[in-house]
């Protein structure tokens, strides 16, 4: 591949990373991205006091949910302690920006009183920090303007990052052109970190100055260069110890790049204490006095006491906090964190497996790097040690601060792209692996293209809808008292069947603020409003707009969840029940309604299985449509009365139009009536008009008798019309009408012995 259609490819790269991060910066709503809260509240005390702000130690440790709303909270100066450069820089940069609104938009999400901390679920439901306002929008806020300026420049540095991976890979190996490019790939096309290049952070700028510090350092180990350039590196080191306490870490890379460079065979030459007393002076003048005015104001040089101050250490590192760093080197989003499918990681994590082999079969003897210049191998090493250093200090900073966090990996980055893509292209010879990882780059731009939409959206999109309610929707139009009015709600589609989840989509409107935090519950029950299957509840509005935050004409929409359980009875008719409760807990009435509940529907829900044969097969007809299939009887006693147990089978051939009573009439030996139930089919839960064509109904009845009934009885059955009061016409197997329309179930019922099956 020449060289022009290389950079051609690079540009494109970087521009497709630039595309991808505004997308994510779009997406996530203010304060979302990892700590953005704090650093904006601390760019605001530089833009607004034009100095550093103190040290402050937090009052409490983030242990219960109301602790941590309150750390989320607005504070001035902020809680918020690290070193200033990025801070200075981007107050400088947003000065013209009006950031009084932060306070006022800075709303904890609701879900911390309660202690509900966001949760890995795989749902998108309680997964942002805070809640927002609709005023959170460009047009209307200072605030939210310097936010997406802070976070395009966080793409710009992205960016240098991308380009550093790419010229370290040059530098190590200058003819590997493809190799340097898979490099930059495996760095720009990294979900994560185009999250973390999308929001507002010192990372971003720490990230930036870890990659050209790394490519000044292999320069000048190629070169021996001169102790002034070394100086600059230096220089760049310090910048990075003045963007934040990690940055410390490329002080001793620098040392062993002044160690390893070309020409260097004993440490203690002259030119190598030159270069590194250069170095070390460069790095500790520009960044070094941060650290030791700590030390003189707090006795605390690196400033952590407010971090350990607010965080419990962990107990262990284990595996479970591997796999954490694991998933939050590459994709796992905002506070939850918001998840891809497992298979996604298993995918990315067989590309650096097969990257680690590569990489192990380059360092057998005899292999091509055994024949390489001493600068390859060296500056693979520099690579390597920097890689193993940030992993060592992350893993101490995982277990002091309870942070297990995957992007703090991202200064080492760049030489961690230049190892994989080298442990790749050992593989080249093997066309189908050559073409196979190809298509990997493919399908990691287009995960990275789809994480924005498939992930992110769903867990932060605003339930707010400036155009009102879509015309879809079935209007509903009753408001509880206090103003909120549940407008309509989009129609469940077919069916509902036992073992499946009911989403329902509600829509809420209110013609004035509503000042009140509502919950809403919503229930999926039969007729019987005291039996519910299933249930949903959350605030109105969720955790991203609750109802507290309402403005005078909002719509806004919710979705519910009902998992209904495999044991629910069907078929029968179910209706769903919405209703709102206040801050205490209590019900709130609908208005100029003596109820304090929406009712719904209702919706069949539909016999996952066919019902048993019955132990009794008939062939009655009843009117046009409606057959008896048979029947089963059991007898059983209590204490006062005995009871009979009926189960009959209907079936109709085209759905009634009208709802039929059934009624069950056990009579004596001399034909008067001694016990009787007469219900809509299965206790009025599935009445006849919403038979479907086919389907078998099982419907009970329990006919309670008084003990003095002796002698052989008989059932009878049949429909009756319930307005009219009208029997249905009854008919045998071969068609001829039956006496009275009624059906001659059963004879010989005896006062205590075991009916007999009859047919007709």
């Amino acid at each position: 591949m020449g060289e022009t259609t290389v950079r051609w490819l690079l540009a494109l790269l970087v521009i497709a990373f630039v595309g991808l991060g505004i997308t994510y910066a779009l997406v996530m709503p203010c304060f979302e991205q990892p700590d953005e809260w704090s650093h904006l509240s601390v760019v605001r005390y530089f833009a607004t006091h034009k100095a550093m702000p103190p040290r402050v130690i937090p009052s409490r440790r983030a242990t219960t949910g109301s602790d941590m709303a309150w750390y989320l909270e607005y504070h001035d100066p902020p809680l918020y302690y690290a070193p200033p450069l990025y801070y200075s820089l981007a107050g400088l940069l947003v000065s013209w920006a009006d950031m009084g609104d932060m306070p006022y938009l800075m709303v904890p999400s609701p879900s911390w009183e309660l202690g509900w901390v966001p949760e890995p679920d795989g749902t998108s439901r309680n997964k942002n920090l805070y809640a927002h306002r609709a005023e959170e929008a460009p047009v209307q806020s200072g605030t939210v303007q310097a936010m997406y300026l802070l976070r395009m420049l966080s793409l710009g540095l992205g960016a240098v990052t991308v380009l550093s991976a790419y010229a370290l890979s040059r530098l190590v190996w200058p003819g590997q052109r493809t190799q340097a490019l898979g490099a930059a790939a495996f760095v720009a096309l990294n979900p994560k970190f185009i999250s973390v290049s999308a929001g507002v952070t010192n990372d971003s700028l720490l990230n930036a100055l870890s990659g050209l510090a790394l490519v000044w350092a292999l320069r000048c180990m190629c070169e021996a260069a001169a102790w002034s350039r070394w100086a600059v590196l230096g220089g760049l080191v310090g910048l990075g110890a003045l963007t934040k306490q990690s940055g410390l870490l490329l002080l001793p890379w620098g040392l062993l790049a002044v160690v390893l460079q070309r020409g260097s065979v004993f440490p203690l030459r002259r030119k190598v204490l030159i270069d590194g007393g250069a170095y070390l002076a460069a790095a500790l003048g520009v960044g070094g006095w941060w650290y030791v005015r700590n030390a003189a104001l707090y006795a605390d040089p690196l400033g952590l006491e407010p971090h350990l101050a607010i965080q419990d250490p962990l107990a262990q590192f284990g595996l479970a906090e591997f796999l954490k760093i694991a998933r939050g080197y590459w994709a796992a989003f905002g506070w939850a964190p918001i998840l891809v499918e497992p298979w996604m990681y298993a995918a990315a994590g067989l590309v650096v497996l097969i990257g680690l082999v590569g990489m192990v079969v380059a360092l057998c003897p005899g292999s091509c790097l055994w024949f390489a210049p001493p600068v390859t191998g060296r500056g693979l090493a520099l690579l390597a040690l920097a890689f193993g250093l940030n992993v060592v200090t992350l893993v101490r900073w995982a277990i002091q601060l309870s942070a297990p966090i995957g992007r703090l990996l991202f200064p080492t980055l760049p030489a961690v792209g230049v190892l994989i893509a080298w442990g790749l292209s050992q593989w080249g010879r093997w066309a189908a692996l050559r073409w196979g990882l190809g298509v990997v780059v493919v399908l990691a731009f287009l995960l990275a293209a789809v994480v924005p939409w498939r992930y992110l959206r769903p867990a932060y999109a605003s339930p707010r809808l400036p155009d009102g309610m879509p015309g879809t929707a079935q209007p509903v139009g009753l408001t509880f008292r206090g103003g909120v009015r549940l407008a309509g709600y989009e129609p469940v589609k077919g069916d509902l069947e036992p073992g499946e989840e009911l989403p329902l989509t509600l829509f809420w409107h209110v013609s004035a603020p509503a000042n009140q935090r509502y919950r809403v519950w919503v229930q999926l029950g039969p007729r019987d409003p005291t039996t519910r299957v299933a249930e949903d509840g959350f605030w109105l509005g969720g955790t991203l707009y609750p109802s507290d935050l309402w403005r005078a004409g909002d719509t806004v929409r919710q979705v519910f969840h009902l998992a209904i359980p495999d044991w629910t009875s069907a078929p029968g008719l179910y209706w769903v029940r919405i209703g709102l409760e206040d801050d205490a807990e209590a019900r709130v009435p609908l208005a100029n309604h003596d109820s304090d509940m929406v009712v719904l529907g209702p919706w069949r829900m539909r016999a996952i299985s066919t019902p048993r044969p019955p132990a009794c097969a008939t062939r009655y007809r009843l009117g046009e449509t409606i057959r008896l299939l048979g029947y089963d009887l059991e007898q059983g006693w209590e204490t006062e009365t005995e009871s009979v147990e009926l189960a009959l089978y209907w079936q109709a051939e085209q759905t009634p139009e009208v709802d039929y009573i059934v009624y069950v009439h056990l009579l004596d030996g001399e034909g008067e009536l001694v016990g009787q139930h007469d219900a809509c089919p299965r206790d009025g839960a599935y009445p006849t008009s919403w038979w479907l064509p086919d389907q078998v109904v099982v419907d009970r009845h329990a006919i309670a008798l008084d003990k003095s009934g002796v002698g052989p009885m008989r059932i009878t059955v049949g429909m009756y019309d319930r307005a009219t009061l009208t029997r249905l016409p009854a008919y045998d197997d071969m068609g001829g009408r039956l006496p009275d329309d009624t059906i001659p179930l059963v004879e010989g019922v005896p006062g205590g012995g075991d009916a007999q099956c009859t047919s007709d």
